[in-house]
């Protein structure tokens, strides 16, 4: 069976929503409130000095690994209802009783943290000299270490996906698994992130009411475009 292409993957998404659009919306809304909560917890003031600043950023750290745990539920989720298997808001805290989910949790942390350092450093020197030059520093940066994580993540983007599909498997062997699924179709799963930012600002003038359909919508295509290359990939000769 052949991988299929962007349209038929979401095409297929919007078949398996079909009647499932407000049990997603509900799971979708009680995650957003949960990052939110994690959020405005992680960000609370700690206070000045050396102490308090390593404070935040292992608060923000920790935060981060939390909030990976529940996008792993959230990934169970959309898989399921595409597979047309049970879900619902407890799935968003299954990824606590897998190790390899916490694992996994805390090398997406990492990875992010290590990107960050240079921009963390550059708006450190800002705040301390007042010099504008350290924030333009930091700005760019910052993105420069937001786009160079994206195409790291790339790789790993399948992950969750395999370690719910495989639960004999081990972090190793789900993290090898989602590099060789993703070898030859990172455009291709780019192309199709990318063609959901016409509906994302079609919501802006419903004041982002339009994302509670959109959201699904785009969570279910990522979990059909797994399905499209485990289904894809298990027919051909190349193997991880």
């Amino acid at each position: 069976m052949k991988i299929k292409n962007n349209a038929e993957i979401k095409a297929a998404a919007r078949e398996r929503l079909l009647g499932q659009y407000g049990r997603v919306i509900f799971i979708q809304l009680f995650y957003i409130f949960l990052v939110l909560a994690i959020m405005m917890a992680s960000g609370s003031d700690t206070g000045n000095g050396i102490g308090a600043i390593i404070l935040y950023y292992a608060l923000s750290f920790i935060a981060y690994i939390i909030l990976q745990v529940f996008m792993f539920g959230l990934c169970k989720t959309y898989l399921n209802a595409c597979c047309r298997m049970p879900y619902g808001v407890g799935s968003l805290f299954s990824g606590f009783g897998d190790n390899r989910v916490v694992v996994s949790a805390i090398m997406f942390a990492a990875l992010q943290f290590i990107f960050s350092v240079p921009g963390l450093v550059m708006a450190e020197r800002y705040i301390s000299s007042g010099d504008r030059i350290f924030e333009e520093y930091a700005m760019i940066a910052s993105s420069a270490a937001t786009i160079v994580y994206y195409i790291v993540w790339l790789s790993f983007s399948q992950l969750y996906y395999v370690l719910l599909d495989f639960p004999e498997k081990s972090f190793g062997d789900c993290i090898k698994m989602s590099v060789w699924l993703m070898k030859g179709q990172k455009l291709k799963f780019v192309g199709m992130q990318i063609s959901f930012f016409p509906l994302m600002l079609l919501s802006i003038p419903t004041l982002g009411l339009g994302l509670l359909w959109v959201m699904p919508y785009m969570q279910a295509s990522e979990a059909s475009f797994y399905l499209s290359l485990t289904s894809g990939k298990a027919a051909g000769t190349d193997r991880y």
